[in-house]
């Protein structure tokens, strides 16, 4: 699906930007149909955390990187250049996603669409979520959401598609 250049609409064009939400909306929607594990363990959330640092590398990216199993932390590695800052944002995102049982892109998109916000419609705190990608539901097959998987340190969307694309390579790798 192609980007939408906000600054290049015309009022006309409306309709198109709003189809193209709902467009993106389903496809995060599948993901989380999509990005599914059998069995989940501390040494699973191990290799899936390296292979999170692998694919940060490949793109020239520094991210801190936490996966989270039924609250108990896996796994965190903050890159080289990342700030301690980026922690934080995971916890608040993380809370999000713990809060709504989505991703937290596909949450921050949904509410903004709806012209929804965490304070005033949901009493959530900004001191303890956050519309921001990079958290994505850690999903069991039989069991349903588990914990989080989430990285921090660049922009919303490049956050969750490092984190979507990352997963969804570990998984095809299980096969």
């Amino acid at each position: 699906m192609s980007n939408v250049d906000i600054n290049h609409i015309r009022k006309g064009d409306v309709c198109n930007l709003n189809l193209t939400m709902t467009e993106k909306l389903k496809e995060m929607q599948q993901e989380e149909k999509d990005l599914v594990f059998g069995t989940f363990n501390s040494e699973m959330a191990l290799n899936l955390g390296l292979h999170l640092v692998e694919e940060a590398k490949r793109r020239s990216q520094a991210v801190t990187i936490d996966i989270t199993l039924k609250g108990h932390r896996l796994f965190l590695h903050a890159m080289e250049g990342t700030h301690p800052d980026n922690e934080d944002w995971i916890r608040r995102k993380n809370n999000v996603v713990n809060h709504f049982s989505s991703s937290s892109w596909h949450t921050a998109l949904r509410l903004r669409s709806e012209n929804q916000t965490l304070e005033q419609d949901f009493n959530l705190p900004s001191s303890d979520c956050v519309l921001a990608g990079g958290a994505f539901p850690l999903i069991l097959k039989n069991e349903g959401q588990v914990g989080t998987i989430t990285v921090s340190g660049l922009p919303d969307e490049e956050d969750h598609d490092l984190v979507t694309t990352g997963i969804h390579s570990f998984l095809l790798q299980q096969d």
